[in-house]
Formats: C-alpha cells, sequence, structure tokens
C-alpha cells in the first residue's frame, strides 16, 4: 500500500526563506538598537555613579583636612576602580575625572564605542562627545578676587578687583597661581574686565632672548648668527619656551591662545596656544614710562656695578635698527637695547598674566 507523500515545493521553501530573511532585517537592527541603547544607558549610569563618588570624595575631604589642591583620577582599560575612590560596578576603559579644592567635579571617559563629559559648572552630561576627542572640558577661568590673597607684600585685596572698577598701574596684588603657591604682581593695565599684571620679579634662571641652537631651528643661517645679523627675526624662542615652561603649572590662571607680536615691527607673528603666562612689550612699558608710574617695573633688579644676577629681563620687543640686539627692562630703570640677544648670564623673563574681572 503507497503512501500519498508530498512535501514542500521549491518555491515554498524560497517564500519560507524570504520571509525568514524580511524578518531578520527587521529584527536585527532594532534588537541592536535595544543592545545599543541598553550600554548607552548603562554607560551613562556610570558617569552619574562617578559623578556622585567624586561629590562624595570631596565631601569626604572637608570632614578631614580639606583639598589643598585638585584631585584627578585617571581610568584604564584593566577596569579597576582608581585607588581612593568609593565607587562600584563596570569602569570606564579610558578617561579621567577631576575634582576642584571648591568641589566641582567634571569628567571624560570612554568605554572605547562612545564618550561622555561634563563640565565643571554642568548639572547634565554630554554623551555625544566625539571618541576621538575625549578630553577633560577646560576649567572655569578664576577671576582675580577669587584669587587674590593677602600677605606681606600687600595687606588687603584691593577694591579694583570687582568689576566696575579699574586698577591703576602699578597696583599690588598677591596671587594664588597654584593652590598653596602665592605671588606677587604688580597691574600693567585694566581694560575691558581684564586686568594684566606683572610679577615683581625673574622667573627661574637667566636665560637667552633666542640662542644659536633654536635659531637655526627656526631657519635662520649660521652666517647670520656669527655676523650679528637678523638675530631678531624670529622672536625670543628661547625666553618664551622658558616663560611657559616656568609657568605651565599655574593652573589657577587660565590657559590662553597668545599671538606675540613684536610691536617694533622685527619678527612675524608667534601663535602660542594654551599658555598661562606671555612677556611685556616695549609699547606697554613705554606707556608705563610716559604716566611715570614705572618704578616698580625694575623691583628686584641689581645694576651691573653690584655684580649680581639678575641685571634686567627681556621684553617680546627686537631692535628695529640693529637686528642683533633686543629691548629689556634694566636694574637701572630704564628700557634699552645694549646687549645681544643670546646673553644668557644677566637677563631673565617676567611673567605677565591676565585675568578677568
Amino acid at each position: 500500500m503507497k503512501l500519498n507523500q508530498k512535501g514542500f515545493t521549491l518555491i515554498e521553501l524560497l517564500a519560507v526563506i524570504v520571509i525568514l530573511a524580511i524578518i531578520a532585517l527587521i529584527a536585527v537592527p532594532v534588537i541592536m538598537n535595544i543592545i545599543t541603547s541598553a550600554r548607552k544607558s548603562a554607560f551613562e549610569d556610570t558617569s552619574y555613579g562617578l559623578i556622585s563618588a567624586g561629590e562624595m570624595y570631596y565631601a569626604q575631604a572637608l570632614l578631614e583636612n580639606g583639598m589643598t589642591s585638585d584631585k584627578e583620577f585617571t581610568f584604564t582599560e584593566d577596569g579597576k576602580v582608581p585607588e581612593g575612590l568609593n565607587v562600584k560596578g563596570s569602569m570606564p576603559t579610558s578617561g579621567s575625572m577631576k575634582i576642584t579644592t571648591d568641589g566641582k567635579v567634571a569628567l571624560a571617559i570612554s568605554n572605547g564605542s562612545m564618550c561622555i563629559t561634563k563640565g565643571y559648572d554642568d548639572s547634565q552630561i554630554d554623551p555625544e562627545v566625539d571618541v576621538e576627542n575625549c578630553v577633560l572640558p577646560a576649567e572655569p577661568a578664576k577671576t582675580i578676587s577669587e584669587l587674590a590673597r593677602t600677605n606681606d607684600f600687600v595687606s588687603s585685596v584691593n577694591v579694583c578687583a570687582v568689576a566696575g572698577t579699574t586698577c591703576t598701574p602699578g597696583t599690588k596684588f598677591a596671587i594664588e597661581v597654584v593652590p598653596n603657591n602665592i605671588q606677587n604682581f604688580y597691574v600693567v593695565s585694566d581694560a575691558d574686565n581684564t586686568v594684566t599684571l606683572i610679577m615683581d620679579r625673574n622667573i627661574g634662571n637667566t636665560v637667552a632672548w633666542i640662542n644659536n641652537e633654536q635659531f637655526l631651528e627656526a631657519g635662520g643661517g649660521q652666517n647670520d648668527w656669527d655676523t650679528f645679523q637678523n638675530r631678531n627675526v624670529y622672536g625670543p624662542i628661547t625666553a618664551i619656551n622658558y616663560l611657559e615652561t616656568q609657568t605651565s603649572s599655574w593652573t589657577n590662571i587660565e590657559a590662553k591662545d597668545y599671538t606675540l607680536t613684536d610691536d617694533q615691527g622685527q619678527y612675524s607673528d608667534l601663535q602660542r596656544i594654551g599658555v598661562r603666562a606671555r612677556m611685556i612689550t616695549k609699547t606697554e612699558v613705554d606707556t608705563l614710562n610716559e604716566t611715570g608710574t614705572n618704578s616698580w617695573l625694575y623691583d628686584n633688579l641689581n645694576s651691573f656695578d653690584e655684580l649680581v644676577v639678575p641685571y634686567g629681563y627681556w621684553t617680546s620687543s627686537g631692535n628695529a635698527e640693529y637686528s642683533g640686539l633686543t629691548w629689556f627692562i634694566y636694574g637701572g630703570g630704564f628700557i634699552t637695547f645694549d646687549y645681544a640677544v643670546d646673553y644668557n648670564s644677566g637677563f631673565g623673563v617676567r611673567p605677565v598674566i591676565e585675568i578677568s574681572k
């Protein structure tokens, strides 16, 4: 007895495969979106958990001795919780979180596929940052009234630190350039609610305006150097590099992009990115000399008769008449250009900073 067996035809099988493919095309993206959304949500929860942990760290520090400097936690591929941070759950694979001495928390963390950041004054996170640019947001600039302190240099904070008033040149300020590091400054100018100040002494050691090595690296020729020709056409590269190295730790001073312009027209603009201090210009010195408020420009300098360095400090301005010389402030109480740019045993650099009101 034969049974009448009947199977699927090829067309029916193809129809079923097509239907399954359509279902897969619809379902797979939906499922992947659900998975991606879940991962994103979980990573956002991680970021908020870290922020809460940072706030708890600050609160605990206040109960003990307080925070004398900012605290930064770094996250690595091993997924370990950074020492000193009390938090549970999965960790980012890279990034960092910073807690300031006034309790502000910023972070930039990544899990490899997404980056989340939060600025110091932000209440919400930003989960849409490009992974390739996953860096801590810039710290908010501190105002001069926030950074002004008192010491044996100045017994009280001048009222001109408040917006709406004007600081006269020569006004004294003791500025906390980094937690527990106070330096003394004089006002150079006050315009558009930004106060320009110069430190009351040179920073670090004596240094050349530009030395032979960096002159050649900038494109100069050895013959020019040997014959004192065109020595100042590339700017104070040696001096400004030294100044920026000496002040790079001044985290309370806002990092700015400066265009170092020679007001005497001897060299092309030098672009300085994210630096804390600059050099004073001859024009600024001339303006102060004209007003008669310049005596403080020569603090903590010696004359050659005393044979004690420093004798002076460089300005950022070259000399228009002699291309091997540059302008500097001399301990005798005037601005001059008697010495060559490579003179490195008597002159240094004096930080000029700009702080908002």
